[in-house]
């Protein structure tokens, strides 16, 4: 069930986010901190994008079945 949650926060979260909201972010013509609201949208989920992979990596190292022991 981890593993599900892992894709999902990892994979999934900024997909969505950047490919699928495209239509809807693409709209709104404000600026924000100088910027056009869709340059700052794309560069704002870069490091969004690392802290849900960090996430994921959590949720996947946490689980007891993936984890390697060393005889």
């Amino acid at each position: 069930m981890n593993r599900i949650f892992a894709v999902l926060i990892g994979l999934v979260v900024p997909f969505a986010a950047i490919v699928a909201l495209f239509p809807w972010y693409d709209r709104v013509h404000p600026f924000v901190l100088g910027f056009p609201f869709l340059y700052f949208w794309m560069f704002l989920w870069f490091p969004l994008t690392a802290l849900c992979l960090f996430f994921a990596w959590l949720l996947e190292g946490r689980n007891p079945q993936t984890s390697r022991t060393e005889d």
